[in-house]
């Protein structure tokens, strides 16, 4: 959504016909919206105050007659993000929106890289203050012989994401480019999962367990539209496409910006134990290799979820209970 000025109708129409919420329409449609309907600002500030102050866990809460989500990202925003952490996605929209300037001088650069990569690492791994994510998951068993899973919505971890995938890459509106990266999504998928799936068979991590959950819709929704969108963004989309930037016409600079990215995708998922680390280091060595070769972020984004959504459905989730 471009979010331009509406001046649909700016100028008389020699013909009127119905109204259309085509291409032109969506363009224009958040400068359309509050200038047609009065007060529509107080009334998406009035909602967030209100769902936080009503809204119990467990409750249902129905957006109807959502066109830009606003309403709903109020009340999402009034109970999960407190202020300090709208100040941590202002801090990075700033600087990445200061990156993406073209003749930006290499000093500035290198400085807002590095905030960017801190603040948005910080976010990723839930150091940052200021969120309360929700809970839509709990203590979840998938099989009798698995860890129990507990999901979380993670809206910090995805506003980093959204924001270094607005920022650094064009979208994909063709159904030709999309043909075009599925090729490598499925050579890349095909090469990862059984380097994966057997590292994880061998060192005891998984076991075979094909099933499909009552919680498996949400769990797609979440780790494609959160998990996969927020990590590729970061590591690949940033991390490893500015390392290769850096490394400039030196041999190898390729090799060496996956491997380093890939790496580092490793140490962030610390949390899960040293297999975890190994799994997500060789996954984030082919996730590289697929963003290479491609170009796209929206390729690795596929593979990676390839790679969990196998995971999910045929093996043990998310690890066998030691």
């Amino acid at each position: 959504m471009h979010s331009g000025k509406d001046q649909l109708y700016a100028n008389p129409l020699g013909e009127i016909s119905a109204f259309n919420f085509d291409n032109p329409v969506v363009d224009v449609f958040p400068d359309m919206i509050q200038r047609s309907v009065p007060g529509y600002n107080a009334i998406i500030s009035a909602i967030g105050l209100l769902a936080g102050r009503f809204c119990q866990e467990n409750s249902r809460c129905y957006d109807l007659g959502c066109s830009l989500g606003a309403a709903t990202l109020a009340g999402l925003l009034a109970g999960f993000v407190q202020p300090a952490g709208l100040g941590w996605i202002v801090l990075l929209a700033v600087a990445t929106g200061v990156f993406a300037r073209p003749h930006l001088m290499p000093g500035p650069r290198v400085v807002l890289g590095v905030v960017i990569l801190a603040v948005s690492g910080g976010l990723l791994v839930h150091w940052l203050p200021g969120f309360q994510n929700y809970r839509a998951l709990y203590l979840v068993r998938f099989t009798p012989d698995a860890v129990p899973f507990t999901l979380f919505l993670n809206f910090d971890k995805t506003a980093a994401g959204l924001l270094l995938r607005g920022w650094s890459h064009s979208r994909l509106t063709r159904a030709a480019d999309w043909r075009a990266i599925a090729g490598t999504v499925a050579v890349g998928a095909a090469a990862i999962v059984p380097v994966v799936i057997a590292i994880s068979l061998g060192t005891g991590y998984v076991n075979f367990a094909p099933k499909f959950p009552p919680e498996a819709w949400l769990w797609v929704g979440v780790n494609l539209g959160f998990t996969c969108l927020a990590e590729e963004a970061v590591f690949r989309g940033f991390l490893q496409a500015q390392v290769r930037r850096l490394l400039g016409p030196v041999p190898g600079g390729s090799a060496w910006a996956i491997g380093i990215s890939a790496i580092i995708f490793g140490l962030a998922h610390a949390a899960g134990g040293t297999t975890y680390i190994v799994l997500a280091v060789v996954a984030g060595v082919g996730y590289g290799w697929v963003y290479h070769r491609s170009g796209r972020i929206e390729a690795s984004i596929l593979t990676h979820f390839a790679v969990n959504a196998t995971h999910f459905f045929l093996f043990t989730y998310p690890a066998l209970q030691r």
